[in-house]
């Protein structure tokens, strides 16, 4: 199997569409097709679960994965050790981040690193809480720009700043003129959370359990965007970050907590067990003193 087999293999794992995963990398839709075809007759098995128009992974094609994705990772960490023999201040840093940090966070700290180094280049895997762990798991990342700081033994933190969360409503809700609420004041509201455990969803059982609040869950999803907009048809309220200020024109308010630690610490995480190449060194290394400039300071609310 080749190099570029692999990546496509990963494509279609990713979009779930040969179509998609073609456009994606740059190949024909039936040349996609026969390479995945060849790669599940090699392996003896399917890896893929079909319906209709969508690829979906079963159970053996999540393991190829793991491991393709810990394949590539190596291939690309030879390729950064061999650029920087060849031209240090050149070599490709391999950063995940969480998908509700994509939309400020990310692009302020990436800027001001580009800034300071115009030579700086990055491999960018945007991911769920869950799904960015995993990818420093299997080194197919070196470091992830997160929150909270995972649970766990072998990982390392430096904390970046504070993210105030709010109660998201919809604008036409009785709670969406208040100037503040407590979540004790919310027993009976239908809520919509985050489906995977680690990140957002952890912190919100967190609050509602110390503030004594059985919380009625009627949906889960996988993604803050589109927890937003569930809150914007009605569908309930939800807790969410205010770091990106993009919930205006959704039809949803955010009503700041009264509790004090209903915050989230964002950080840059990596594995501890793993050795740093120079580009990952340089960039905590500036990260931190970003971080210090700023005083680890909360987000803005939107």
């Amino acid at each position: 199997m080749s190099i570029d087999e692999l990546r496509w293999f990963l494509a279609v794992a990713e979009t779930e569409h040969v179509t998609d995963a073609a456009a994606l990398v740059g190949t024909s839709q039936p040349t996609l097709s026969r390479a995945i075809a060849r790669l599940e007759r090699r392996l003896g098995t399917p890896l893929f679960d079909r319906d209709r128009h969508r690829l979906r992974l079963n159970d053996c094609g999540r393991v190829y994965r793991r491991h393709a994705r810990r394949a590539l990772a190596e291939l690309d960490t030879a390729q950064d050790r061999i650029a920087a023999l060849l031209d240090p201040a050149e070599q490709t840093l391999r950063l995940a981040f969480a998908h509700s940090l994509g939309g400020w966070l990310v692009p302020e700290l990436l800027g001001a690193y580009q800034r300071q180094s115009p030579g700086a280049a990055f491999s960018l895997h945007q991911e769920s809480a869950a799904g960015v762990l995993e990818l420093l798991q299997d080194g197919s990342a070196e470091l992830a720009v997160t929150g909270p700081r995972p649970d766990g033994a072998g990982w390392e933190w430096l904390p970046l700043r504070e993210e105030r969360l709010a109660l998201a409503v919809p604008t036409g809700h009785p709670l969406a003129e208040r100037p503040v609420v407590r979540l004790a004041e919310l027993a009976g509201e239908r809520f919509i959370i985050m489906r995977e455990a680690p990140g957002l969803r952890q912190l919100t059982c967190r609050l509602f359990h110390q503030a004594g609040v059985t919380a009625s869950v009627v949906l889960e999803a996988g993604e803050v965007a589109t927890i937003r907009g569930m809150v914007g048809a009605g569908l309930g309220l939800a807790v969410l970050p205010v770091g990106d200020g993009l919930v205006g024109h959704l039809g949803v308010r955010l009503v700041p907590l009264a509790e004090q630690d209903a915050c989230r610490g964002l950080g840059l995480a990596w594995r501890a067990d793993r050795p740093a190449s120079s580009a990952a060194r340089r960039f905590r290394a500036f990260a931190a003193r970003w971080a210090a400039g700023r005083g680890a300071t909360a987000a803005a609310d939107g």
